[in-house]
């Protein structure tokens, strides 16, 4: 499994709005192939700020199955609209370093 951690910026005045959207919305991303979980998490050092994790089966079923799924564009009209900035987008490997992965 990996993680994809989105760091969101959202447009001041309109957070309630968006976790409301993101709340909602949640269940179109689950629904996508390959993802096993949504999280939102506020940032506590800078207003306005989110960081959403999602758990993939694969690196693949984000980068390769999601953007062509019919989930994907329901999930960004649901929520792209709250962006004040473009999100900062990474993947990371569900266990810490030194440990051994849990689908090895």
């Amino acid at each position: 499994m990996i993680y994809e951690y989105a760091y969101l910026y959202i447009t001041p005045g309109r957070e309630e709005e968006f976790e409301q959207a993101l709340l909602t919305a949640a269940p179109i991303l689950e629904s996508a192939e390959g993802c096993q979980s949504v999280e939102l998490h506020r940032d506590v050092e800078t207003e306005g700020a989110y960081l959403l994790r999602v758990g993939w089966a694969t690196l693949e079923h984000h980068t390769e199955g999601f953007p062509k799924s019919e989930q994907a564009p329901r999930f960004a009209e649901a929520i792209e609209h709250f962006f004040a900035k473009e999100p900062t987008l990474r993947h990371f490997e569900a266990g810490p370093v030194g440990t051994a992965k849990a689908d090895a």
